[in-house]
């Protein structure tokens, strides 16, 4: 028997394992992707609101700015009619004053322009 070689055939209980264990590998395969993507995915609809959030936020902070300068030209505003009506009042109760209208109107021309 030292010139024969020796042939090892498998029988069909040795193969249909083989076969088993291969597809029980590629099914763990497959069930660690799906472990990784809803992991992924759970992961991501954490995060993506945050980040949603945030660009909403500086949205409205740069809106906050604007309404804010606004609001404090009004009030300027508002300053400048109050005078101006003061020396209006005035000048219709004493019948003099023009130097102070003049000079009330002047202050709120100027406003106005820069407004």
């Amino acid at each position: 028997m030292q010139g024969k070689k020796h042939v090892r055939h498998f029988t069909k209980t040795e193969k249909n394992k083989k076969e088993v264990i291969t597809i029980e590998q590629i099914l763990a395969v497959c069930g660690g992707i799906s472990i990784l993507g809803g992991a992924a995915a759970v992961i991501y609809k954490m995060i993506y609101p945050a980040f949603h959030f945030h660009k909403r936020v500086e949205t409205l902070e740069e809106y906050s700015e604007i309404d804010y300068k606004r609001l404090k030209d009004l009030e300027e505003m508002q300053k400048q009619q109050t005078k101006c009506l003061a020396a209006m009042l005035n000048h219709h109760i004493t019948g003099n004053g023009i130097e102070a209208m003049k000079k009330v109107r002047d202050e709120l021309l100027e406003n106005i322009i820069e407004s």
